[in-house]
């Protein structure tokens, strides 16, 4: 039987953290890459696992994430959130895949995420299918925000979904909002991606609105009444704001290359 290692990412996640860990009592082993918690997420941690490495967010998920990979020690890796839960069916059916001879390199698997207690399945929110069980050998982690994984292998998917509670509440919702806008403009920036006069409109108003009308009418957001509609105008606002920090960051910086114009 191939052994698993679950690896988690964690900051302030006191809230969560117990119910996602507990959730993860057949695994071989719980990697936690903290970057940063000043609450109780480590006292709730350690109840479960003392194999915790301290990450750091200003180099990105990916960096962090590609920490806990190599910080497991077995070669199969369970990626999963601090406000995620595992349910049995899919423990059961994760563990019976990786039994197999003739399996995949990486599973993926649905997330059913939750908004304010309400499961979100318009907004491009569901199904949304990631790889969650994956050989760490023929992988690794790309992107300092909205990472992906890169698999080099052959991939199947499972039938069970991961339960995500997405945000407790819009407070919740905008501290998240303010670090992934802020690490999403520092990566436009670092790409030479800039703000000029001419890409303004696009930017600032066509992107934006083009990505409302994209969640919430053609990925069928207003199925899911105000939530919907909520999460499509959030992701909207989303877009918008990471181009005006990128604008921000060009005027404050010192090299000439960055300014306006």
């Amino acid at each position: 039987m191939k052994k698993i290692s679950a690896v988690l990412l964690t900051k302030n996640e006191e809230k969560n953290i117990d119910r996602c860990l507990g959730s993860l009592h057949w695994v071989d082993e719980i990697v936690i890459v903290d970057t940063g918690s000043t609450d109780q997420t480590l006292t709730l941690v350690r109840k479960y696992t003392e194999k915790i490495e301290t990450g750091d967010i200003r180099k990105g998920f990916a960096y962090n994430r590609n920490l806990g990979n190599e910080r497991a020690r077995n070669r199969w890796v369970l990626k999963v959130d601090p406000d995620e839960v595992i349910s049995e069916d899919l423990a059961s059916e994760i563990r019976e895949a990786l039994a197999r001879e003739d399996g995949a390199d990486g599973y993926y698997a649905a997330t059913r995420s939750f908004f304010r207690g309400k499961w979100i399945r318009g907004c491009g929110w569901y199904p949304m299918y990631q790889v969650r069980v994956f050989d760490k050998t023929r992988a690794r982690w790309d992107l300092p925000v909205h990472e992906r994984l890169i698999l080099d292998g052959k991939t199947e998917t499972l039938r069970n979904d991961i339960i995500h509670y997405s945000y407790d509440d819009i407070e919740h919702y905008f501290r998240k909002f303010n670090l992934y806008t802020s690490m999403e403009a520092r990566r436009l920036r670092e790409e030479g991606k800039r703000v000029r006069f001419w890409n303004m409109p696009s930017m600032f108003l066509l992107r934006p609105a083009g990505y409302f009308v994209k969640s919430y009418l053609f990925q069928k957001g207003w199925r899911d009444g105000f939530y919907g509609f909520a999460v499509s105008l959030y992701s909207s606002l989303y877009v918008l704001v990471k181009y005006m920090k990128l604008y921000e960051m060009q005027r404050d910086a010192p090299d000439s290359l960055l300014r306006w114009g």
